[in-house]
């Protein structure tokens, strides 16, 4: 048998296993609230609904206004993130079916909010998308090994892992990626001047708020009750993707490796310079940074100990 065989048999019985690990349980069917901040999100999603075709105007959108290098550089840094959206597609969508197969009746709160979520993600991806055909065109490929893998995480293999306790996996991808993502929107946000891109950053960083939220909601209704075991995984979950995800440049161009940064980073600083919608790598060590301590100050007050990270450029973070 071939190695790429041998690979392929090993991951379906990897898979077969995982299967009947997962029963689905459905009666009895309850619909009452369990936890109530995660059915207000809920509530929040039906209300609020936004068209990325017919709610932004495009029609005010005058790519010609900037110099050709400034339209290369933005529709790279668009383009970039448009790869950093992609995932949530496939991680709300499986951890929606974990949900569904794991816990039976319960968690129905979880369970609604996250049917929207796939919706919402695909609309972030379609702006994107759309603001880099219009600035030029969009960048579907990183064309350099290092970066396609930084950019590239099993994060909806990782969400079905019954080994990796739910709470572990919302704790990374929510409470901290996140987390880091929203703020990140949020400085783009405070240094947009493109009034266009400032009402695609706001649609975007709004409903990323409401993601956050349902993270932090989630972990206090359920971190509390943890034993050891579970309360370790959620903190080695955690540092696991600091370390190695979020540390190796998958939301900062600034920390990928030296031989992959460009022509990113240089394209980041110009988007960022004309107010199109990124920030400088010194905005943008600040929200880490602030972020970082964030989530490590409310993890405290479960008591949950983040530890501390040693990185070649940022020193101990």
């Amino acid at each position: 048998m071939s190695e790429t065989a041998d690979h392929a048999a090993r991951l379906l019985r990897a898979y077969q296993a995982q299967e009947k690990r997962f029963v689905e349980r459905r009666f009895p069917l309850e619909f009452a609230p369990e936890v109530p901040a995660l059915r207000e999100l809920y509530s929040q999603a039906k209300g609020f609904h936004w068209n990325p075709e017919t709610d932004i105007a495009w029609d005010r959108f005058d790519a010609a206004r900037y110099a050709q290098a400034t339209r290369e550089a933005a529709r790279r840094t668009w383009s970039r993130r448009a790869w950093g959206v992609y995932p949530g597609l496939t991680e709300s969508t499986a951890l929606l079916i974990r949900f569904c197969l794991e816990s039976g009746s319960l968690g129905m709160d979880a369970k609604l909010f996250l049917s929207f979520r796939p919706a919402e993600e695909a609309k972030h991806l379609e702006v994107c998308h759309m603001l880099a055909e219009r600035l030029g065109g969009y960048e579907p490929d990183p064309g350099e090994p290092g970066l396609a893998r930084v950019s590239n995480h099993p994060f909806a293999q990782a969400a079905l892992d019954c080994d990796v306790p739910v709470e572990a996996y919302i704790a990374a991808l929510g409470a901290l990626d996140d987390q880091l993502d929203l703020n990140l929107y949020l400085s783009h946000l405070h240094q947009a001047k493109d009034e266009v891109v400032r009402a695609a950053l706001r649609l975007i960083a709004g409903d990323r708020a409401r993601h956050v939220a349902f993270a932090w909601a989630f972990l206090g209704s359920r971190v509390p009750a943890l034993d050891a075991r579970g309360r370790a995984a959620v903190i080695d979950t955690v540092r696991d993707l600091l370390a190695n995800v979020i540390l190796a440049g998958y939301r900062n161009t600034w920390l990928l490796p030296e031989k992959s940064r460009e022509p990113w980073l240089a394209a980041e600083e110009e988007t960022a310079r004309q107010g199109l919608g990124a920030s400088t790598p010194a905005q943008e060590r600040s929200v880490l940074r602030a972020t970082i301590a964030q989530v490590r100050e409310r993890f405290a007050t479960w008591k949950l100990d983040l530890p501390r990270v040693d990185h070649a450029e940022l020193g101990v973070v």
